[in-house]
């Protein structure tokens, strides 16, 4: 019953770790006043992270890791 319970944490964290981790990748978009996207910061994607542009405080986050377009 121990070895159980043992693996059952070990399950329970490995998953919980995982969404963890899952749930903040993606990748910010920024636009002026005017609507016009004026820059991007992509996080969690490995290669594809980065920043380019300038941040502002009209943004919107998408989560998951896409190529941009």
């Amino acid at each position: 019953m121990r070895r159980f319970r043992i693996f059952a944490l070990a399950a329970l964290v490995g998953i919980t770790s995982f969404t963890a981790s899952a749930s903040w990748q993606g990748t910010w978009l920024y636009y002026d006043d005017e609507g016009v996207l004026v820059g991007s910061w992509t996080a969690g994607c490995r290669e594809m992270d980065g920043r380019w542009g300038v941040e502002t405080d009209n943004k919107v986050f998408v989560q998951g890791c896409r190529a941009s377009s």
